[in-house]
């Protein structure tokens, strides 16, 4: 009778660990730098520089050895900034990761720091998981794979890859986007379409000018790149600067991008997508989740989101949710979240809390943990 009761009580003192632990994770994100229970507990990882290459394309990455790696492997994917895998707190929330047994790997997405971002970031993450996957073992290994906000879309799309899929054992998407064009209204007008009703909070107003420079790079004329980045940064400076002059020397390529950015009329966006440079436009298809046949994904999904993310709506990740099977995505509503930001309130927190207890059980039910 005592051994039958083994194996329950051996799980439940798992689950008690996981729980604590993930308050433990929760307390010292809430920290930023300054100490936590996390930081007095355990040692840091070790980070390592290395470099890769596939198929003659080049790479940089940051790898976080934990002192005891018992959770496997884990990408972590960074969002538009132009520190790229050393922004502070992408390092802080690798080094969290690292504390709790994760292998961490960060690779260096120059479209995400240069805000040029494009289908060339889901050819870098595919390479980053086979790498991870492949690397200096004689059999594929598996990897989590986590992303925040705009980075999510390349990310799940790396992730369904046929040549990497069954090597992704889940996905972490934190803030993410389901569908572009829905997005692109939101960001431009303030409309959520998807949002079944409910009202979405005022967008941020400095996103339309990010998506600007996220796709000058896009257009064949240096001119209308220059004067149409000049735009971007003096508006992001000062929502009221002038800028009617480079405006008006803008060619009919720049002309379509900067209407779609300032438009205001929700009914326009459709028909001002399809006046877009044809490149463009492909791209634009290309990184929207939603157009893309979502059977392929082999990896359970957690998605993380703010209730009143003024970037992205909540919306996308209910939507993303509802396209997939029943039990392969899970969402978690979190007051903690303002977009990507940790709130430092702990009372914030249980959504988030919730959603680290998942992911350190996926970790471990996926054979990730050792």
């Amino acid at each position: 009778m005592a051994l039958s009761l083994l194996p329950a009580l051996l799980s439940g003192c798992a689950s008690l660990n996981r729980h604590h632990e993930a308050l433990l994770v929760l307390g010292d994100l809430s920290a930023g730098r300054e100490d936590s229970r996390l930081k007095r507990r355990t040692e840091p990882p070790r980070r390592e520089g290395i470099e890769y290459a596939r198929q003659g394309r080049d790479y940089r990455a940051d790898v976080y050895h934990p002192p005891e790696p018992r959770r496997g492997s884990l990408i972590l994917v960074h969002g538009f900034t132009e520190q790229g895998r050393r922004d502070p707190r992408l390092v802080a929330l690798a080094r969290t990761l690292g504390r709790v047994g994760f292998t961490v790997m960060v690779p260096e997405l120059d479209g995400l720091r240069d805000y040029s971002i494009s289908t060339r970031e889901v050819a870098a993450i595919v390479d980053a998981i086979h790498h991870a996957t492949r690397a200096g073992s004689e059999a594929p290994t598996r990897t989590a794979v986590a992303a925040v906000s705009f980075a999510v879309g390349p990310a799940l799309i790396a992730a369904m890859d046929e040549e990497v899929a069954p090597a992704v054992s889940f996905v972490v998407a934190v803030g993410g986007y389901y569908d572009m064009t829905d997005l692109l209204r939101y960001i431009t007008t303030g409309e959520d379409r998807g949002s079944a009703g409910q009202q979405a909070p005022p967008p941020q107003r400095e996103a339309r000018w990010a998506v600007l420079l996220s796709q000058l790079h896009w257009l064949e004329d240096a001119q209308d790149r220059t004067l149409l980045e000049t735009i971007a940064r003096r508006r992001l400076a000062d929502p009221q600067a002038p800028v009617a002059d480079e405006v008006g020397r803008l060619g009919a390529s720049g002309r379509a991008l900067l209407e779609l950015v300032t438009n205001e009329d929700p009914r326009r966006v459709e028909a001002l997508i399809d006046r877009l440079p044809a490149a463009l436009a492909r791209e634009l298809e290309a990184l929207d989740p939603s157009r893309q046949a979502l059977d392929r994904l082999q990896a359970r999904l957690v998605l993380i989101h703010g209730p009143q993310d003024p970037m992205i709506p909540i919306s996308h990740s209910r939507r993303l949710r509802d396209a997939l099977p029943q039990g392969q995505a899970r969402l978690f509503e979190t007051e903690a979240l303002q977009h990507v930001a940790v709130s430092t309130d702990w009372r914030d927190g249980w959504g988030l809390w919730r959603a680290l207890v998942h992911v350190l059980a996926l970790s471990e039910e996926n054979g990730e943990g050792g």
